[in-house]
């Protein structure tokens, strides 16, 4: 169960829609054929990843965490930001606590994501010192610069999630203004033009990407 600071997409390995294949997907003999091709594409770029991030020695967590923070407090889309939606990263996922920790050292506003029972994310704010509360689901809209987790994204803005759809649902309400930036490793970061994600018209693009060596805007 994810605590206030975090958020598990469900189909994450700890929701059961994982651990069977999907299989109330597989099922639905009204899904059209290629969407059905999509979502097992999806599953199995998911496991592999997950498997990848599973092998990296934890040693080198605090390093690539220290590198995100590097990348994304020198990004100028953070310029001017007084306000972040962003998250606690979990195990495995490239490290955002130094950047969390720098947002708030700088007095910049963060909106953290909580998962509620439909999917759906509310989100608390956490400037230094402030009480935390619920701030409902359009919150997301008041941010200057949204921050995603992503098991990959490729360079047309594709992101792949953990497969719930939470983070799809709230990009839906973020102003075209406000960039949004995916985190992920490099190796996570894929050409378009060589290995493109897929995805299905209801998946939300992000317009840049930071990893722990570079950030770089994206062909959106």
């Amino acid at each position: 169960m994810p605590t206030p600071d975090t958020v598990l997409d469900a189909g994450s390995p700890s929701d059961p829609a994982s651990a069977t294949g999907d299989l109330s997907v597989r099922r639905d003999l009204s899904v059209e054929p290629d969407v059905l091709a999509v979502d097992a594409r999806k599953r199995a770029l998911r496991h592999d990843i997950r498997a990848a991030r599973r092998a990296v020695p934890p040693e080198d967590a605090a390093a690539v965490d220290a590198a995100v923070a590097r990348v994304l407090l020198d990004c100028p889309l953070l310029g001017g930001a007084s306000r972040v939606a962003a998250y606690t990263s979990l195990p495995g996922e490239p490290g955002t606590r130094a950047s969390l920790a720098e947002l708030r050292r700088r007095d910049v506003e963060v909106l953290l994501p909580v998962l509620l029972p439909d999917g759906d994310l509310d989100w608390e704010l956490r400037p230094a010192g402030a009480t935390p509360g619920h701030l409902g689901v359009h919150a997301i809209a008041s941010a200057d610069l949204v921050v995603v987790p992503a098991l990959a994204v490729d360079t047309a803005g594709r992101r792949l999630g953990q497969g719930g759809g939470s983070y799809d649902r709230a990009l839906r309400r973020v102003p075209a203004r406000v960039p949004v930036v995916a985190v992920v490793h490099d190796e996570e970061l894929l050409d378009a033009a060589v290995s493109p994600l897929p995805a299905l018209p209801h998946d939300q693009l992000v317009q840049a990407v930071v990893t722990p060596t570079r950030w770089l805007w994206l062909a959106t």
